[in-house]
């Protein structure tokens, strides 16, 4: 069963990789534009930087859960690396199971904070301003997903900041 969900995780992973390339895409195209239309046509796209905004805000959320899977947030690993192996699986194991409970704790906030916003829109482009704050439980949700799939999995080693080696 664990197998099952380690490979919809897979597939979830692709799928999510490639939905935040069409964001950033996207996001970097409507900047461009923007340059354009405002330094050559000497026009604005009053709405484009608002579409970037919170392309951003889906892009980092959607992309912390990425990067949640490979155990690559930014970390203070001094205490850790000085450990043994046994004990480095241990901390990994504790600090995987509290990050999932902080996750789950920002899905419940995201949700409330979502469910606030239910009557506002955004100025420029009148989108729901709830579609947007949905960044918030469903990045975390997707994270926790991720933190739970790699429980079961033994932490990479981890590498020195500047000459990749293993420590």
């Amino acid at each position: 069963m664990f197998a099952a969900f380690e490979a919809g995780m897979d597939r979830l992973y692709a799928v999510l990789r490639a939905i935040c390339v069409v964001i950033l895409v996207e996001y970097l195209i409507l900047v461009l534009l923007q340059v354009f239309f405002r330094y050559v046509l000497n026009e604005s796209l009053f709405w484009a930087e608002e579409a970037v905004r919170f392309s951003m805000v889906w892009s980092v959320l959607l992309g912390s859960a990425l990067v949640a899977r490979d155990r690559a947030h930014i970390r203070i690993d001094v205490v850790e690396n000085m450990l043994p192996p046994v004990a480095r699986r241990r901390l990994d194991l504790a600090l995987d199971v509290l990050m999932i409970v902080c996750m789950l704790i920002l899905m419940i906030t995201g949700i409330q904070f979502a469910g606030r916003s239910m009557m506002q829109t955004s100025p420029s482009l009148d989108l729901p301003m709830w579609a947007v704050y949905c960044a918030i439980p469903i990045g975390a949700v997707l994270q926790a997903l991720f933190m739970v799939s790699m429980l079961r999995r033994p932490a990479t080693p981890h590498l020195a900041a500047l000459d990749g080696e293993p420590v």
